[in-house]
């Protein structure tokens, strides 16, 4: 049985040298990619103190502009995920608040992951829904993310966790957006769901491909210039 062991001993050592030479997973190189996406701001940003963060954490955001030859302040209610971007140098824009209280971001596809990659960093660990909608006919297509903070110690008496929204506006001519199913692996079906019914292509998901209707489906059912077929025929049902 030693001898065994000892055979399968070289076997085991080259099958990793092999795997090793071959590169990483494509898992792996997708998270770095994403990694690779957040700016140089974050970085440094990490390294703040976190009271310096928490004190930049306010309702509200200072914003100067110059009108002619003066320079107007005005006050604009943000929430605190907005400013944590902010104070990254991340793009995006605050939308303002749902009728829960739960803050609304825009980002822009490019600056999609590096929004996503920082924010959970932040903590923000778990993808609550992944969903899409059609802004209006002809107009674009939004891509929906709902993400909370989820502690492992919470108990029933605790307080709802923190909620946020991400939204990804999308031309309907190129509604492509790249997938962040290698940060929340929850993304998975419910992108496929978003591609099947919108449309919405998520670069770079594992298995995209519809999950409600058949594959061979012709258009958009959730579109609101989907036109429903008035007959439909399922061959090869049996």
């Amino acid at each position: 049985m030693q001898a065994t062991m000892a055979s399968s001993r070289p076997a085991l050592c080259s099958a990793r040298m092999s795997t090793q030479a071959a590169g990483p997973s494509p898992k792996l190189a997708a998270v770095r990619s994403a990694r690779s996406a957040v700016p140089a701001a974050f970085k440094l940003g990490s390294k703040l103190a976190t009271s310096q963060i928490q004190k930049s954490r306010s309702s509200s955001l200072v914003v100067k502009a110059a009108v002619g030859d003066k320079e107007v302040t005005a006050i604009k209610q943000t929430g605190n995920t907005s400013k944590y971007l902010a104070l990254l140098g991340l793009k995006h824009k605050c939308l303002g608040f749902d009728y829960q209280g739960v803050e609304i971001i825009q980002v822009t596809r490019e600056d999609l992951l590096a929004v996503a990659a920082s924010l959970y960093t932040d903590g923000w660990n778990y993808l609550r829904n992944q969903c899409g909608y059609d802004s209006e006919p002809g107009g674009d297509l939004v891509s929906v993310y709902h993400l909370a903070k989820v502690d492992i110690n919470t108990t029933d008496e605790s307080p709802g966790p923190e909620e946020v929204c991400l939204k990804c506006f999308l031309p309907r001519d190129d509604p492509t957006c790249p997938t962040v199913y290698w940060i929340w692996q929850t993304a998975d079906w419910q992108e496929r769901e978003t591609y099947d019914m919108y449309g919405i292509v998520y670069t770079g998901h594992p298995h995209l491909t519809r999950i409600l209707m058949p594959e061979h489906w012709k258009g958009w059912p959730l579109r609101k210039d989907y036109v429903t077929p008035d007959f439909y025929e399922l061959q090869d049902a049996y």
